[in-house]
């Protein structure tokens, strides 16, 4: 007859050292995401929104035939800003990876005095103003400080932007560009939990306009944009 007392003993001993294995086998299947020789790729994903500051559309000239005709710097309005992003980590430890970006923003021309000189004659008039809209892909490399809970991070790349001006003919017209230009940024993560975390970022672009249509318009356009933002890690 089999001894009560031992079943009961090694029943015991049985229902400690099952979880410990669980847990164990729970650990391998999701490996600790700061462990250095973790193999997997990690990617990530993030939603952001902020504030556009641009700078004065400066350079101002027309094109082709018009090439000759020099404006004042045009201002432009602060604007909203809504963007997402798509990031790559070779391990949670590396300090390099690799971004992809897009971003929207609307930098309208103020109404504001614009003088025109060159082959005219010198002349000041008032301009209502015009919408304009530039959307952004970039792609940036990244290089940040792989902290456990706070990693601070910079990242430089070039960009295409697209942008589109479009105002009364009598002005200065409707036009539209595609251009390569530089994306520059730099900010701080902070992880929430393994696989949430928030962000504060500021960019800077800058890149030369050709507006096309009735605009024909050659521009050097500039702008600052403060951004916050979530990220989902994998």
């Amino acid at each position: 007859m089999v001894n009560t007392n031992r079943l009961a003993y090694w029943a015991v001993i049985l229902g400690l050292f099952i979880p410990s294995l669980m847990g164990q086998a729970a650990a391998a299947d999701y490996p600790d995401p700061y462990i250095d020789d973790y193999p997997s790729l990690h990617p990530y994903i993030g939603l952001y929104g902020g504030l556009t500051s641009p700078e004065r559309l400066q350079e101002v000239r027309g094109t082709g035939d018009l090439s000759a005709v020099k404006l004042t710097d045009l201002a432009l309005a602060r604007s909203a800003i809504f963007g997402g992003k798509l990031g790559l980590f070779p391990s949670p430890k590396s300090w390099l990876g690799i971004e992809t970006e897009f971003f929207y923003t609307n930098p309208h021309i103020k109404q504001q005095d614009i003088t025109f000189s060159g082959a005219v004659p010198t002349t000041t008039t008032n301009f209502a103003g015009a919408h304009v809209r530039v959307a952004t892909w970039a792609l940036n490399l990244i290089a940040r400080y792989p902290g456990e809970r706070v990693q601070p991070y910079v990242g430089v790349g070039p960009g295409i932007f697209w942008g589109r001006m479009s105002g009364p003919v009598a002005e200065l017209g409707t036009g539209s560009d595609t251009s390569l230009g530089l994306n520059a940024l730099g900010g701080v993560r902070l992880l929430l939990t393994q696989r949430l975390a928030v962000f504060g970022e500021y960019k800077y672009n800058r890149v030369t306009f050709d507006f096309g249509g009735t605009a024909a318009l050659h521009t050097l356009y500039q702008a600052h944009h403060f951004v916050g933002g979530l990220s989902l890690l994998f």
